[in-house]
């Protein structure tokens, strides 16, 4: 039976100075238990106790404050308002209001939000959520549910103009105001104070579930008069979790019927989702007591390296392998060629273990061959981390089971999607699998920003957002971004799944359904260059991909030709370097019959 003396150890008789006093006790508990801070990046937290008591909080990774302060009793549940009070400093502030940006960077905005549940204009605006909090002592049972929207979003009908220059427009008239991810600001202190309950009750959630509905955006006008506008990525959720024996549906049922919320039916189980999370597993939250190496510790992380064709992933693991290398830490790769002969192995210069799993694609037609392939790798070696390159045309979705069942061998970090922001919205309408392996990433490098224009650049971070309203988009050139920059975005364990269970479509799809194969031609003999590029010049629009090795008449080096829609470059080997030439082109209703030679 759960012990709720463990958090609150008075008499609760469900007051609003009950519940303001529990959340006060676990607050508190929570910042003398080092594990839980080490687990949940919780660094501690200010109380201010008048005019009216609220709570301040910290996390790592996170440049703002976290605040807390009870509202209401209503139907039963306490019910706690959730902000966020960014740094004027961090990026994020962009994503918010431009009067919340003005308020934040007023020289006294840390001050004052210390005691923001005073402030009449900081406590109506920097909400992110809330948590309704129902505690039966009797039954000893408690019920949580947050409340909170994928992303809050708000228009200005008429425009925003500059307080100092009336005719400098600062927002054009219906653009975007605010486009704040608010699901994922609340998860780090979901996360924490889930854990919290579970390491102070030594009781794992007895009940989960998750629910979702249709939700409005709001567009103001001159006047600040609002008004609701239907919008497709305005989703709002319930996250509810019980404690305790005996938990049902009754309690969140009046809040969700009177939301039209949908019990989401996951793309994957409910327990994967829950074994993500380090709240539920009340066993693994205490063996980060124990003094010697638990298991966990000593296995390799696994990352998904997944992007469409020519997207970048193998300057990725270049530099993630070259970073890390500095640092005396060795790699493992596990590559997946679509064709019958890998290239990408041949390109990756440094010191590093490789099993290459080729001829055919590991989401499909190689199902089950992953663990395979980690069991080769670590039969070579221990590495301390394993980057799983996918196939371009691989569907990360229907990698998810296989991946689970990996975890006795490796620990899961992220999905990483890379993304070529310059084909990004061609793709988006030809494969379905592209819009796949976007709304299964952890993290989204947008690579190839070096060639697109600011507006360009603003037009795919929308799309992708659109897409995947939890993972992080990182911009880069040539994949170049330093490994801890990866794990600093990783703001919580669950974004990606809860990204994933956010969605609704039940269609796995692999490149066959978009028509997508693989034809590779041997080159038994040396090419004409200006003949060649003719060529590729001319490669019909099929034709999305092409790379392989190739040998130029009067060179002594030979060239790795990397060819993506139209763009092409050769890449030239030391001479001492000798590799089978041949070329693999990838692309829609391939037909070697119809294929013309490079000759």
């Amino acid at each position: 039976m759960m012990n709720i003396q463990a958090l609150y150890p008075a008499t609760f008789d469900g007051t609003a100075e009950n519940y303001t006093a529990f959340m006060r006790s676990i607050l508190i508990k929570g910042s003398y238990d080092s594990v839980l801070k080490k687990m949940t990046g919780y660094k501690g937290m200010y109380v201010c106790q008048h005019p009216k008591e609220c709570w301040t909080l910290k996390f790592d990774q996170f440049e703002g404050i976290f605040g807390v302060v009870f509202s209401e009793i209503y139907d039963g549940f306490g019910t706690f308002a959730l902000y966020y009070f960014p740094s004027p400093n961090e990026n994020l502030i962009e994503r918010f209001s431009v009067l919340e940006g003005l308020l934040a960077q007023e020289e006294n905005f840390i001050d004052k939000v210390r005691s923001f549940a005073s402030d009449s204009e900081l406590s109506t605006q920097f909400y992110i959520g809330s948590l309704r909090l129902h505690v039966n002592i009797e039954s000893q049972t408690m019920f949580l549910c947050y409340e909170t929207c994928l992303r809050q979003r708000v228009y200005a009908k008429e425009g925003v103009f500059s307080p100092w220059k009336k005719d400098e427009c600062i927002i054009e008239a219906g653009g975007l105001d605010k486009d704040l991810p608010s699901f994922r600001l609340v998860l780090p202190f979901m996360n924490f104070f889930n854990t919290a309950i579970t390491r102070l009750t030594c009781n794992a959630p007895s009940y989960f579930q998750l629910f979702k509905a249709r939700d409005y955006t709001v567009a103001y006008n001159a006047q600040g008069r609002c008004e609701k506008m239907l919008d497709s990525p305005a989703t709002k959720l319930f996250i509810a979790l019980g404690y305790g024996d005996g938990v049902s549906d009754a309690l969140i049922k009046p809040i969700v019927e009177k939301a039209e919320a949908q019990v989401i039916l996951a793309h994957m189980s409910l327990n994967s989702f829950l074994q993500k999370a380090p709240w539920y597993d009340q066993n693994e939250s205490m063996a980060f007591l124990k003094p010697s190496i638990s298991q966990r510790k000593i296995k390799p992380t696994l990352v998904v390296v997944t992007g469409f064709l020519g997207s970048g992933k193998t300057n990725f693991l270049q530099n993630y392998i070259e970073y890390e290398t500095e640092k005396n830490h060795f790699i493992g790769i596990i590559q997946n060629e679509i064709g019958k002969t890998g290239l990408d192995g041949k390109l990756v210069d440094y010191d590093y273990s490789l099993v290459e799993i080729d001829e055919g694609c590991v989401c499909c037609s190689l199902s089950g061959q992953l663990r395979m392939g980690v069991n080769t790798l670590m039969k070579k070696t221990t590495p301390d981390t394993i980057l799983l390159e996918t196939t371009g045309v691989a569907n990360p979705f229907n990698l998810l089971s296989e991946l689970h069942e990996l975890e006795d061998l490796v620990d899961l970090e992220a999905i990483v999607t890379v993304v070529d922001g310059t084909n990004a919205l061609f793709l988006a309408k030809e494969y379905r699998i592209f819009i796949d392996q976007i709304r299964s990433a952890d993290i989204i490098l947008l690579n190839k920003t070096d060639l697109m224009s600011a507006t360009e650049i603003e037009k795919v971070e929308q799309f992708l957002y659109e897409n995947n309203r939890c993972a992080k988009v990182i911009q880069t050139v040539q994949c170049d971004i330093h490994p801890n920059a990866l794990r600093l975005s990783l703001n919580a364990s669950t974004a990606q799944i809860a990204s994933l269970i956010a969605e609704e479509d039940e269609v796995k799809y692999t490149h066959t359904h978009d028509h997508l194969s693989s034809i590779k031609v041997a080159l038994p003999k040396a090419l004409n260059k200006e003949q060649f590029e003719i060529y590729l010049d001319t490669l019909p629009q099929n034709i999305y991909r092409l790379k392989g090795i190739v040998g130029f008449e009067n060179e002594l080096s030979q060239y790795v030709v990397q060819y993506v829609r139209g763009h092409y470059e050769f890449v030239e080997q030391q001479r001492e370097q000798r590799h089978e030439t041949f070329l693999v082109y990838i692309g829609k209703d391939l037909d070697k019959c119809y294929l013309s030679s490079p000759y």
